[in-house]
């Protein structure tokens, strides 16, 4: 039901786009969210509490009608992107496929928007389709998450800005190999 509601409050707001200015909130909320997984040392629980924060800030920055732009759905999408319910996923996937649609060439928007995809299907113990998500190992190693192979051609990859599987794995081995 709540996936409803928020999905009703995006689309009404879909008119808005072609004259909204990027929310400088909602950036600084992506820049947080992506500052964090760079530290070299995370804390798990802490930042799963301050993601729930953040998905909390852009559902009332969405209320408020504060996501208009390309750059608003892609920050947002990244931010819930990072949930740990289907719902929060399916919600990320909706943003970037609305980013994309507003602007097709905006960086990363496509990866974005099969990442959401591979995740969604991951919550769900489904094989990913694009190659985007990988998981670790009891010994703390990354492996690419199981996949269904013929869904998706390396050429529709490289459309959508994700790297053929043969690569996503060679820079598995040599980041397994780093750590």
């Amino acid at each position: 039901m709540r996936a409803l509601l928020l999905l009703s409050i995006v689309l009404s707001g879909l008119g808005n786009f072609a004259i909204g200015q990027d929310n400088v909130e909602l950036e600084q909320l992506y820049i947080s969210d992506q500052s964090a997984r760079q530290a070299q040392s995370i804390n798990w629980d802490e930042l799963n509490e301050d993601d729930a924060a953040r998905r909390q800030q852009v559902l009332s920055i969405l209320r408020a009608g504060g996501i208009q732009t390309a750059k608003d759905y892609f920050h947002a999408a990244m931010i819930f992107q990072h949930g740990n319910s289907a719902e929060d996923i399916r919600l990320a996937h909706s943003f970037a496929t609305i980013a994309a649609s507003l602007d097709p060439n905006l960086a990363n928007v496509n990866w974005l928007k099969a990442a959401t995809w591979d995740r969604l299907l991951l919550n769900y113990d489904q094989p990913q389709w694009f190659g985007t998500q990988f998981v670790r190992d009891d010994h703390g190693n990354l492996s690419l998450y199981k996949m269904q192979p013929d869904v998706i051609t390396d050429e529709q990859r490289a459309a959508w800005s994700v790297p053929r599987v043969s690569e996503s794995l060679r820079m598995l081995e040599e980041r397994n190999n780093t750590n």
